[in-house]
């Protein structure tokens, strides 16, 4: 019996760990929302599941030098883009396969304001809740 409960909680950590991931916090960007150093749990979600408003964790483009941004989704395809984003972009509308991210400090990050549109293939994980860390 010790080895089935054995078993059958070793499969579920390895389920869990499949579908969350803790994400720590990488510079300014994010202020007041999150600052550098806050730890996020992210749950991996389907594209049809995100909504605009949503803290995303998207793959950063090679050039950024780090493997994940944090950032939050301002538009889907579909969608007007944004004021800020139309100087880099020639649409009126985002197109499909792609999504608008932006930082909520405007002068501290990397977003579509200076990259135009993320691929929504990118979007590894939605950020469900800041975690406190105990010291």
């Amino acid at each position: 019996m010790l080895l089935v409960v054995t078993c059958a909680s070793a499969l579920l950590i390895v389920r869990l760990r499949a579908t969350y991931s803790v994400i720590r916090v990488d510079g300014d960007s994010m202020l007041p929302t999150l600052t550098d150093g806050d730890r996020l749990l992210a749950r991996r979600v389907a594209a049809p599941a995100l909504r605009r408003g949503q803290i995303a964790v998207v793959r950063a483009p090679r050039f950024v030098g780090s493997t994940f941004l944090v950032k939050r989704i301002a538009g889907l395809p579909g969608d007007p883009v944004p004021p800020s984003v139309a100087p880099v972009v020639a649409e009126a509308r985002v197109p499909v396969g792609k999504v608008v991210l932006l930082s909520d400090n405007s002068e501290g990050g990397f977003d579509s304001r200076d990259h135009g549109y993320f691929p929504l293939a990118d979007v590894h994980a939605i950020t469900r809740r800041k975690l406190q860390v105990c010291h």
